[in-house]
């Protein structure tokens, strides 16, 4: 089975293989990307396979017209494929970064199953071009961003979540170990007590790979003990009260309330940033799992850390990056009307 499974056209694109070298094939190809981002792609790659069954084209492989006709549709009006009972979902036009990652996902599962992609193909002109028209339509729109949890939204979260149950001393650790390390959602979740080291300043967090090290070398993170937020503390308290020696720090709990061995996942994180927004009288819509790793960027731009240093500690791969996390506060910084306006 390929890199994106429970995709019909990709079924078989492996013949010659034995059972045991397509299944090593398929491991080290799934190691190639991020989990959220082989997420997203097998999410991607259903859809557009789902809209070539109803029109009777071919998805694998697909040509450069036919991958058009269907950007060009998530561009116009969205596409949502019919339900068992042939009911369709509203759909709505989508955004070009949208669309980019939905092209990345129809040329992921073409390589991983040895084709040649439409972006390669003879007739690609045509996709290119399709392509360009559908970022010149989108120029003017503004990326919808969620509002990152920076150190006063954080305060106010971690303060809302009261009580000592095993549920309040989890989301409170959380929140403050998320923010603080700016960890990426998944980063988080994956963290094993294993891979923390106690440190006289505070913690030392090992990431044995992230979307920026799929090579796997590791990066550490640095939470310092804090005063404010108290990362450390909420750690260590939540540790002790959940009896944690080895294995996931951040655990699933049962409806009731009771701990279990499987690590959260990922938008488990979301869902526990959300219900903090609520308990803070803040609007859950606005807030995500992104939050957390937003806030600290936000944060340490507001408090005028260095770019490299804060590229450092989030791992981003370029300071561009980080930079669209400082901008906005910046362009009222010694404003260039200030002393006239």
């Amino acid at each position: 089975m390929p890199a994106i499974p429970d995709a019909a056209p990709l079924q078989g694109s492996l013949p010659e293989l034995a059972p045991n070298d397509r299944e090593r094939v398929d491991r080290y190809l799934g190691r190639a990307s991020a989990d959220a981002t082989l997420r997203a792609y097998r999410s991607d790659w259903q859809l557009f396979c789902a809209w070539c069954d109803e029109h009777g084209y071919r998805a694998l492989p697909a040509t450069p017209a036919i991958t058009a006709a269907f950007l060009t549709l998530l561009a116009e009006t969205g596409y949502a494929p019919r339900d068992e009972d042939d009911n369709r979902r509203p759909a709505r036009p989508l955004s070009r970064a949208t669309i980019g990652r939905r092209l990345a996902a129809i040329t992921f599962a073409h390589r991983a199953a040895g084709l040649e992609p439409p972006s390669s193909q003879p007739d690609t002109a045509r996709l290119e071009r399709t392509m360009r028209a559908i970022r010149r339509d989108k120029r003017g729109q503004q990326p919808a961003k969620k509002r990152p949890a920076d150190g006063d939204i954080l305060r106010d979260m971690l303060r809302a979540i009261a009580g000592q149950t095993l549920r309040a001393h989890r989301d409170r650790a959380l929140l403050a170990i998320g923010m603080a390390g700016a960890f990426r959602r998944s980063e988080l979740v994956g963290i094993n007590v294993a891979h923390v080291q106690e440190d006289a300043r505070g913690l030392l967090v090992r990431i044995p790979s992230s979307k920026t090290d799929q090579d796997g070398h590791g990066q550490t993170v640095a939470i310092p003990n804090g005063s404010r937020l108290e990362p450390v503390r909420h750690y260590r308290a939540w540790l002790a009260e959940a009896g944690i020696s080895d294995g996931p720090v951040f655990r699933k709990l049962t409806p009731q309330g009771r701990l279990t061995s499987v690590a959260m996942s990922a938008q488990g994180v979301a869902v526990v940033v959300k219900a903090a927004a609520v308990a803070a009288g803040y609007p859950p819509e606005l807030f995500s799992g992104h939050s957390l790793r937003a806030g600290f960027l936000t944060e340490a731009g507001r408090q005028n850390a260095n770019l490299f240093k804060m590229k450092e500690h989030s791992r981003h791969a370029s300071l561009e990056m980080v930079a669209e996390y400082v901008r906005d506060h910046e362009r009222f910084r010694e404003h260039a009307g200030e002393g006239f306006l």
